[in-house]
């Protein structure tokens, strides 16, 4: 297994807009939660559509490590976390290894504490043009656009635009939106921002892990249960949190190397009729999108 600490390849994580942050996790410590059993990760929660790694067979062919690229803000770097091992990335690739052989994935971690979408756009379209580009891109997005006072029609622009930049790169993609947390302060403006990074998702057939909703219904069923999970600013996520983040998404990776070649990733396409009595030809399939 080889994986890159956030500092690998172009970049190095900074201190981003981190005294913003901790000022928000401190209007955070006082958030109330009930007290009671804790439930367990919801399991159920499944990225949608599902993952199409066109890919697959090509790795197979090659014997050689299925290349992930993990990229995003404080979530994906590993804000609270007690070490780098604990962080999502670092506790999926475990997972990804004991399912698919060891050596069997690479992932690099390019998060950066505090980064908001443009950031990361630029980021992501430089490694898209260094070789070698990834298989797959897990691409966690959103929050630090709602906090630090972005737009969301921008930012379903925004996130769009690196849609069909790893598209056009011939990559997959896996979108995993915002996380829920107890203090958020204007509900409807931060479901806004949500609902851009779905929408951007949706309109281009990009499986979407949806985390906001899973952790506010979390939230609502076991408050508790949530709050095991969340670091000590109730906002980040502890090394719970992230075994939970690495749980949902190791099986749609798994189940996507272990499918046979298909369709890549996209919106519905409509089908053709072919003429009457015509012995038409299907036409070759289009180059990977995802």
């Amino acid at each position: 297994m080889t994986l890159p600490s956030p500092s690998s390849r172009l970049f190095r994580s900074g201190m981003v807009r981190r005294f913003a942050v901790g000022v928000l996790g401190l209007l955070m410590l006082g958030a109330p939660f009930a007290s009671g059993p804790a439930l367990a990760c919801p399991s159920e929660v499944r990225p949608a559509p599902p993952l199409v790694l066109a890919q697959a067979a090509r790795v197979r062919a090659e014997g050689r490590p299925l290349r992930i690229l993990a990229i995003g803000s404080s979530t994906t770097a590993g804000a609270g976390a007690s070490s780098t091992a604990a962080n999502y990335p670092s506790q999926l690739a475990l997972r990804l290894e004991a399912a698919l052989g060891e050596g069997s994935v690479e992932i690099t971690n390019a998060g950066i504490n505090g980064e908001s979408a443009p950031a990361t756009l630029r980021r992501l379209e430089l490694f898209l043009k260094t070789p070698p580009v990834p298989d797959l891109v897990l691409w966690q997005v959103g929050t630090n656009d709602v906090i630090f006072g972005g737009d969301p029609v921008r930012l379903k622009q925004l996130v769009g635009a690196g849609l069909d930049a790893i598209a056009a790169a011939g990559a997959a993609v896996l979108v995993i939106d915002q996380q829920y947390y107890p203090a958020i302060m204007n509900l409807d403006r931060y479901e806004s921002f949500v609902a851009a990074v779905g929408a951007a998702a949706s309109e281009r057939g990009a499986p979407l892990l949806p985390r906001y909703l899973m952790m506010k219904q979390w939230a609502a069923q076991d408050p508790a249960g949530l709050r095991a999970t969340l670091a000590w600013d109730s906002f980040h996520s502890n090394d719970k949190g992230y075994a939970c983040l690495a749980d949902l998404l190791a099986p749609a990776i798994v189940s996507a190397m272990a499918a046979p070649a298909t369709a890549p990733q996209g919106p519905p396409q409509a089908k053709a009729t072919p003429p009457k009595g015509a012995n038409a030809r299907q036409p070759p399939a289009a180059p990977a999108l995802r």
